[in-house]
């Protein structure tokens, strides 16, 4: 079945004036029974196609409620979400860079807050029943406190950093879900837009979702020793940092909450690969040199 606002996997049927049309192959219309027609202009299109050839095309209905594909692929597809730029504010609505030639809509009623021209919101794309039109919404409530996870606590998802909260940074996940990496939770620069690996720490009963940019529990103090160590090794084999050091200065060093610090060097110790060093001249931890 051909989607309309999603990227569909389609096939050239035969050139025309003015670009191409293109189908379902003829075994995903047999199971479907879809045997529409997608014109895709030569503006949207590839250099070279040719007939019976796969390409990847994202469908949206034109002013004239007919099918039109592009190759290029936007920011979001209907259910996911973006981070965008307000490119032309009118008073019906907001048109949105949507990273393709035709941009996003976000009508006036589906505002939160009045969008203000050339300034980013988070936006979700969504398709209008009966009229199969693909808009834009920033009133995300609804959509936020039904979401249907397709991860659980404790799996590793991609998470976009769009927006700085007083609690931390609030997060697309996996393009379809929100959530939020805290301040005190955090302990490396984070950079809005970039793409992250990002750890599921709680699905909360609201929809949102917190999320750890570190491993969770044993996992997280087997890396923090590893770090240590190697952070060890690149010192010459010791340094002033303690269990008195501040939580600013070991995060620098390390990128580790002091709490995590303090429970890993006192594994390292158990294990005697590090002595902590406690004298009234000398504070800090060493690495234990290892027997030829």
């Amino acid at each position: 079945m051909i989607e309309i606002g999603k990227v569909n996997k389609l096939v050239v049927s035969e050139e025309a004036s003015g670009g191409f049309y293109l189908r379902l192959s003829p075994e995903e219309a047999e199971v479907s029974e879809d045997r529409r027609e997608v014109f895709m202009p030569n503006s949207f299109s590839p250099l070279r196609l040719k007939a019976g050839e796969e390409i990847d095309v994202f469908v949206y209905l034109d002013t004239q409620s007919k099918l039109i594909a592009t190759s290029e692929i936007p920011f979001a597809q209907v259910g996911e979400y973006a981070y965008m730029r307000a490119i032309d504010v009118e008073e019906f609505g907001a048109f949105f860079d949507w990273g393709i030639d035709k941009d996003l809509l976000v009508p006036g009623n589906e505002q939160k807050v009045r969008v203000k021209n050339l300034e980013y919101y988070l936006v979700r794309v969504c398709l209008e029943e009966g009229t199969d039109r693909v808009y834009g919404t920033t009133k995300l409530g609804k959509y936020i406190e039904s979401s249907e996870f397709d991860f659980d606590e404790r799996d590793v998802v991609k998470v976009v950093p769009v927006q700085k909260t007083d609690l931390g940074h609030k997060v697309i996940i996996n393009k379809c879900f929100i959530g939020l990496i805290y301040d005190n939770e955090t302990f490396k620069d984070i950079t809005i837009g970039n793409v992250y690996d990002g750890i599921v720490k709680k699905i909360r009963v609201d929809g949102l979702v917190d999320i750890s940019l570190q491993p969770l529990g044993v996992q997280n103090l087997e890396d923090s020793k590893d770090k240590i160590i190697l952070f060890l090794e690149k010192a010459g084999g010791q340094s002033s940092l303690n269990d008195k050091s501040s939580p600013e200065e070991i995060q620098k060093s390390l990128g580790m909450s002091k709490k995590t610090f303090k429970s890993a060097i006192g594994m390292l110790f158990k294990e005697k690969k590090i002595e902590i060093l406690k004298s009234a001249s000398e504070k800090g931890i060493k690495l234990i040199s290892k027997k030829s």
